[in-house]
């Protein structure tokens, strides 16, 4: 017997869960974490803000994915097919950013997670010169990811491959 089919809300749970994961491991060498969390401060942004958009349009990135793979092949990826894409792929996808929100109607975000949700759709669809601080936060999402990846030394790097310890979690710069 075939296994469930997922539901879009369960994908978005798992994408949610999947863009916290990546914030959360890369946080784990607090100088990077202090780094991120002060480039927020020069933008002029608070950082629970600033923080909570970048984790809300990584887990649109991966939902992006999961639609993609329902248009081409009929059936979207599944959370565990989205745990093996290579990071790398995830936020290099070239897309608009309005093309995030398709198909998201169909599901219904966290209090939290709807109101990083709400700001993003302002910054997409109504605030004039609201591109530099989309930019602005896709730039943060692949510095974090290139970090990991650097730091993991695998430039195939998954969030499945997060749930192992970096042998070089506590490397500090010179």
């Amino acid at each position: 017997m075939p296994d469930p089919v997922e539901t879009p809300q369960e994908i978005w749970d798992a994408c949610a869960a999947y863009g916290d994961t990546v914030f959360e491991v890369h946080d784990q060498v607090s100088w990077q974490r202090d780094r991120r969390l002060d480039g927020y401060a020069v933008w002029r942004m608070p950082a629970p803000a600033a923080d909570g958009m970048s984790r809300t349009l990584l887990a649109l990135r991966f939902y992006a994915l999961s639609n993609d793979a329902a248009v081409t092949t009929g059936h979207p990826l599944t959370g565990d097919d989205l745990a093996g894409v290579p990071l790398a792929g995830v936020v290099s996808e070239p897309r608009r950013d309005y093309e995030l929100f398709v198909g998201f109607n169909a599901v219904a975000p966290d209090a939290a997670r709807s109101h990083w949700m709400n700001i993003l759709k302002l910054l997409t669809y109504e605030q004039w010169g609201s591109a530099l601080t989309l930019a602005r936060l896709d730039a943060v999402i692949r510095e974090t990811v290139d970090r990991l990846s650097a730091r993991y030394r695998n430039p195939e790097l998954t969030v499945r491959d997060l749930n192992y310890p970096s042998p070089y979690a506590d490397y500090e710069p010179l």
